[in-house]
């Protein structure tokens, strides 16, 4: 599907949305919505938008993020308390398929920074269990075909399609004066330990959605994720999960991360900075 007919069918919802029209998504819109918004009640509509939010229609452009933000423990029903912070880069590349759906390609690496200094590190003292331990950077990584399969029927990584059932497409719009926002919540995929759950908004200028030639918005975002303990925590017998919060911003380009951190990441996985097309070359790697 050429680009020209998705700038077409944002504002319509015609041609593929016809075709996907037994197959039931729809956005909720809120705010002031403007005259000549796309309808969101119409699957591609919401499909289109969301790929615009947070990569790009463009499949040969690889969309990178930067984000920051602090990883709390919770413990039972304790207050949460910070252990450290955490500094990362998430790029994109969107692939449109023959069926109307689309493989999201999502590289994603972490590092972790003390909660006092800010300073990178390598070993952390646990407060909750006593012992010293050796850091390891969050990372995912993913080829072509073992991506993120998305469509007007949701979300699912490619290598589980087959485990999980139709989910639609439930996207929250709010329209602003001068910005819309998109909440969504996500869910990590099956076979892995609860809990894992991201509820994430992301703003875009209002004037840019608009214009139907903007095919990657200049998006920001905030987050908040819960996820079992890290590995390397070694927190396995401790009753509780971390709680993640970040934010962070669409970057033009990968060479725009901050100095220090694209060192490192060059330096210790220069292979997260690009994709590998390779069809099935190795499995999608989770935290």
């Amino acid at each position: 599907m050429s680009i020209e007919i998705l700038r077409r069918d944002f504002l319509l919802g015609v041609g593929a949305v016809a075709m996907m029209a037994a197959e039931r998504s729809s956005g909720l819109m809120h705010g002031t919505v403007p005259e000549d918004a796309p309808d969101m009640s119409l699957p591609l509509n919401n499909l289109i938008n969301l790929i615009r939010m947070q990569a790009s229609l463009d499949s040969t452009s690889q969309i990178p993020w930067h984000y920051n933000g602090t990883l709390f423990a919770q413990i039972a029903s304790e207050q949460p308390i910070p252990m450290v912070n955490i500094e990362g880069m998430e790029s994109y590349r969107v692939f449109p398929l023959q069926d109307g759906s689309y493989e999201v390609l999502g590289n994603m690496l972490t590092f972790f920074r003390d909660i006092d200094t800010g300073k990178m590190i390598r070993e952390y003292q646990n407060p909750f269990t006593g012992k010293i331990n050796q850091v390891l950077p969050n990372i995912r990584q993913a080829s072509l075909g073992r991506g993120l399969n998305i469509s007007t029927m949701g979300a699912r990584p490619k290598a589980f399609i087959d485990q999980m059932p139709d989910k639609p497409l439930l996207l929250d719009w709010t329209f602003g004066p001068e910005t819309v926002w998109l909440q969504n919540d996500t869910a990590y995929p099956p076979g892995l330990s609860e809990p894992r759950m991201q509820r994430s908004t992301m703003f875009a200028p209002l004037d840019q959605f608009l214009d139907q030639n903007v095919i990657s918005l200049p998006s920001l975002f905030s987050s908040t994720v819960l996820m079992p303990w890290l590995s390397w925590m070694d927190m396995n017998e401790v009753e509780g999960h971390t709680l993640w919060h970040a934010s962070g911003v669409k970057l033009k380009s990968i060479n725009q991360l901050p100095e220090e951190y694209f060192i490192r990441m060059m330096t210790e996985h220069p292979e997260l900075s690009s994709f590998n097309l390779e069809e099935d070359s190795g499995p999608v790697i989770f935290e």
